[in-house]
């Protein structure tokens, strides 16, 4: 439970108020590439979850929808002007040398046919769609160029 809550309580402490939409939009897709893809390895078999946390989620409910996507957020957050590949490439090896096997080594994630290297390039390239993501120029104020109209809605 713990790796739910506390990494939301890190981003609402140290975000960045003026970006907070940008950098939570990136950290929402995140979190949507990673929902699709560990369904996809679960039910391929490629691993599991011999213990859940809540009933109706897999344990890695924490690490894809509270770890990593924090983790995106203030990567992007700070240090911006930072080559985003070395960034990409501390938060795949965070994720698949560190964060995958502390979860294996306490049993709350099981490795069938996987490897973790795997691991390592998909989390990289998720952090470097973020990245490209949360730089793009449609992050702007929503006008109203319509005219009276658009106020009957």
């Amino acid at each position: 439970m713990a790796m739910m809550i506390v990494p939301w309580i890190i981003w609402v402490i140290f975000r960045d108020r003026k970006n907070s939409a940008r950098l939570f939009s990136a950290g929402l897709l995140v979190m949507v590439i990673s929902e699709i893809l560990d369904a996809i390895g679960v039910s391929m078999g490629k691993w599991a979850y011999p213990v859940k946390v809540i009933p109706v989620a897999t344990v890695s409910f924490s690490f894809r929808l509270s770890v990593l996507p924090v983790l995106t957020m203030l990567l992007l957050q700070f240090k911006p002007r930072l080559n985003p590949f070395i960034k990409a490439i501390f938060y795949g090896g965070f994720g698949a040398f560190v964060g995958l096997p502390l979860l294996a080594s306490i049993d709350l994630y099981k490795k069938i046919d996987w490897a973790y290297t795997y691991s390592f390039f998909i989390l990289s390239t998720t952090y470097l769609l973020a990245h490209w993501f949360s730089r793009r120029n449609s992050f702007q104020e929503i006008n109203n160029n319509r005219g009276e109209n658009a106020n009957l809605l």
